[in-house]
């Protein structure tokens, strides 16, 4: 009667411990899809914030000449366009002050090297 009484008392611990480990692992997997579903949901906000606000400046219109002026290359009549390229970056090389002449020649009487 007693080796009954613990083999049942063993079997219900390791169904309920067996039934835990179920719950925790599936806890995780849900806490894994949650977080997942709100970085999209974040990420899907975000987008649509951005594509609010091309869709704002592409009704404007001042914004769409701005577009049409500088992609395609249209101006209105009467106008001039200036075309200005961009400048080349020019590269200075450091040049060592040269020595005054009456300096040389007191080097040169006084023999110190050059």
């Amino acid at each position: 009667m007693q080796r009954v009484k613990r083999t049942l008392l063993f079997l219900l611990i390791l169904f309920f411990i067996t039934s835990l480990t179920r719950s925790l692992i599936e806890y995780g997997k849900n806490q894994q899809f949650y977080q997942d579903y709100k970085d999209e949901y974040l990420k899907e906000k975000k987008r649509n914030t951005e594509l609010q606000t091309q869709l704002v400046k592409t009704q404007d219109v001042n914004e769409f000449e701005k577009i049409v002026r500088n992609k395609l290359n249209l101006h209105k009549p009467n106008e001039y366009i200036l075309v200005i390229p961009n400048p080349t970056p020019t590269v200075l090389t450091p040049t060592p002050t040269p020595i005054p002449n009456y300096q040389q020649w007191l080097d040169v009487f006084s023999g110190k090297p050059n």
